[in-house]
């Protein structure tokens, strides 16, 4: 049996085409036998604790119901939930890296993903991300406790550096099989075409 292709993907949680390409990713791992390493990145690092406004030009582009991310979240069956205020990720990120290390990395990050774009739940929010860590079979105490003492800012810090380093500066970047990059929530076909050049066979169906 051939090992397991990793699809690394760097994302962060208040990128609304991250949740488009969490969707692809999900059919990924139905038609083939995947690995995926979630990673950490922040869109707008300068973001404070208290959120920052919502750039008037999105406002504008959600505006418009022929926009192509709520077309394309539409047909993955997603509700994007939309604000005025994007908030911090740095506490989601590293409560992250808590889960990873738990096993729990999966439900977890998807957990906060539903919260934040389908339910319009604040991800600096300790009610977030306790409900979140409990839902994927966290300790919602542990988890709060190991982010507000600072366990895993460095883990969070490296990994973004390791980003830019290898080229990723804007999100979602998926590499698959460390051969192939693609930037941006591509359509499914691309992300097949991709796993048929890695020699990839789809899982038989039932």
């Amino acid at each position: 049996m051939s090992e397991p292709i990793t699809i690394r993907v760097w994302s962060d949680y208040v990128c609304p085409w991250c949740y488009v390409g969490y969707a692809e990713v999900q059919k990924l791992k139905k038609e083939y036998d995947v690995q995926v390493d979630w990673r950490p990145f922040y869109l707008r690092p300068e973001t404070p604790p208290e959120g920052l406004p919502l750039p008037d030009y999105v406002r504008e582009k959600m505006k418009d119901p022929n926009n192509p991310l709520k077309l394309r979240a539409q047909a993955a069956g997603l509700t994007l939930v939309m604000r005025d205020i994007t908030p911090s990720t740095r506490r989601a990120h590293e409560a992250t890296e808590y889960a990873r290390e738990q096993g729990r990395l999966e439900p977890f990050h998807a957990a906060l993903l539903r919260r934040y774009w389908s339910e319009g739940q604040d991800l600096w929010q300790w009610d977030t991300l306790r409900g979140a860590a409990q839902e994927a079979g966290l300790d919602p105490d542990e988890v709060q406790r190991v982010v507000e003492e600072g366990r895993y800012t460095k883990a969070v810090e490296d990994s973004i550096q390791e980003a830019r380093t290898i080229g990723v500066n804007a999100v979602p970047t998926f590499v698959l099989g460390e051969r192939f990059g693609l930037q941006g929530a591509q359509e499914y076909p691309v992300f097949q075409e991709a796993m048929r050049r890695l020699g990839a066979t789809p899982r038989a169906q039932p």
